[in-house]
């Protein structure tokens, strides 16, 4: 638990009234097991008398970044599905993942581990066995018999673009032995426990986006990769080759590299449908 120490303390209430999880007493500086440990108390008090469970307290320092730096530089990325053939430098992923830390969660609970994939060798295996999914999945759909039932239950869903797509896959499979991973130089896998009442996906989700932004700051370009999240994600047979418990999870998928291209304009894409309540 974070601690007060209360010889300091000026009864300001600030951590009081800022705790989400009303957790906090301050006549006796006591805080209840109820604590989510989101850290609003350590980084609230003006006299700096909450201490951290772990780790230090560092200052906020002042930052330059305005509203419109930052739509312009979200402007600015793209998904790359081109990278160069360079190894990024352990220094910078290091950081990448380190940084986490600032990240906000849905739950709190911060269950979610990060495993990096940078091995050539394992970022085709991982690119095999997503393809090989993939191609059983739309078989499985494609396939005569279940053909018939999604006609009769589900007549919306577009068989023929299905079967479309598959030729297709077949056929650029063929030609491109990195069709889902593209060559990335690291693969950062988000996973966790699986379970039905966590957030797990929008934490992993959450991180991802916010990874994706630092690493693109670096010089660096992301692709959300959800083919490998639904080829591996719920499939936990394929995670001893990664390293990761079978128990687990894969909740989000970001390739990351130096780009082969820059882009030189802004392409607007459609914006959400906004009401107002």
């Amino acid at each position: 638990m974070p601690v007060i120490e209360l010889a300091n303390c000026t009864g300001c209430l600030k951590c009081v009234k800022d705790c989400p999880s009303r957790a906090i007493t301050i006549e006796t500086g006591d805080i209840a097991d109820t604590c989510i440990h989101c850290g609003h108390c350590i980084a609230i008090c003006p006299e700096r008398t909450v201490f951290p469970d772990q780790g230090e307290i560092v200052p906020l320092r002042p930052h330059s970044v305005t509203a419109e730096d930052f739509s312009l530089f979200t402007a600015g990325i793209r998904s790359c599905r081109s990278y160069q053939s360079k190894e990024i430098p352990e220094n910078l992923l290091v950081e990448l993942v380190t940084n986490i830390k600032h990240c906000p969660s849905a739950s709190n609970a911060r269950p979610l581990q990060i495993t990096i994939v940078r091995t050539t060798e394992k970022i085709q295996l991982l690119n095999k066995l997503t393809e090989d999914s993939l191609i059983k999945l739309i078989s499985f759909v494609t396939s005569p018999f279940i053909s018939l039932l999604i006609k009769l239950f589900a007549p919306k869903m577009d068989l023929r673009k299905l079967k479309r797509y598959q030729k297709s896959f077949l056929a650029q499979r063929k030609i491109n032995d990195s069709l889902i991973c593209h060559h990335a130089p690291a693969v950062l896998l988000f996973h966790g426990p699986s379970s039905k009442t966590g957030m797990l996906e929008a934490d992993a989700n959450i991180w991802a986006t916010y990874t994706s932004l630092h690493a693109n700051s670096m010089g660096l370009a992301t692709c959300f990769n959800g083919f490998i999240v639904k080829a591996l994600g719920k499939n936990g047979k394929q995670n001893h080759h990664f390293d990761l418990p079978e128990s687990n999870r894969i909740y989000a998928v970001l390739l990351i590299g130096y780009p082969k291209v820059k882009y030189k304009q802004e392409c607007s894409r459609n914006g959400p449908k906004v009401n107002w309540a």
